[in-house]
């Protein structure tokens, strides 16, 4: 019965930021360049919260593909939509975001014990996200995510750019 009662309130909870347009989903597709590596294919996809309709929090999480090197990545970022302060009901939106990042590299090189096999290692990340609203809760985005510094590396992996295309849904 308490879990029924639980699962009931996380609903309603939900449902009810839902009406807000508070949280949010993006999923994009598109190139890893400028790494050590060198280019490749990336996949990610994000849940959003915003406090106000121009600032909130992206939680994300990416996999890279870049020759025998398989990157995974999962970030928390501040969003911050600089069009949409200027003018609520604008169609084109630009949202600039930046945070941190742990990133696991699971190359089969690696055979060590730490969080994931593989060089678990820290990053500072920060990007730019320019959008068309197709409708008012879908728009289609360009997002060029760019990592400058990593922590705790142990491969040959230090900095990397993703740039993808895709589409984010308000709920």
């Amino acid at each position: 019965m308490k879990k029924i009662f639980l699962a009931l309130t996380i609903a309603t909870t939900t449902f009810a930021f839902s009406q807000n347009s508070k949280f949010g989903i993006q999923f994009n597709a598109g190139g890893h360049f400028m790494s050590e590596a060198g280019t490749g294919l990336t996949l990610n996809s994000a849940v959003t919260y915003n406090f106000v309709s121009s600032f909130g929090l992206k939680l994300d999480g990416a996999i890279d593909l870049v020759g025998n090197d398989n990157l995974n990545r999962l970030g928390l970022q501040l969003d911050l939509n600089v069009v949409k302060l200027a003018n609520e009901d604008a169609k084109f939106g630009l949202s600039v975001h930046g945070g941190a990042a742990l990133i696991n590299n699971g190359n089969f090189l690696y055979n060590d014990t730490y969080l994931m096999r593989g060089d678990d290692m820290i990053a500072l990340m920060a990007g730019i996200a320019p959008s068309v609203r197709i409708n008012e809760h879908l728009r289609v985005q360009l997002d060029a995510t760019y990592l400058p510094k990593m922590f705790k590396v142990d491969g040959n992996i230090t900095k990397y750019l993703n740039t993808t295309i895709g589409i984010a849904y308000n709920f």
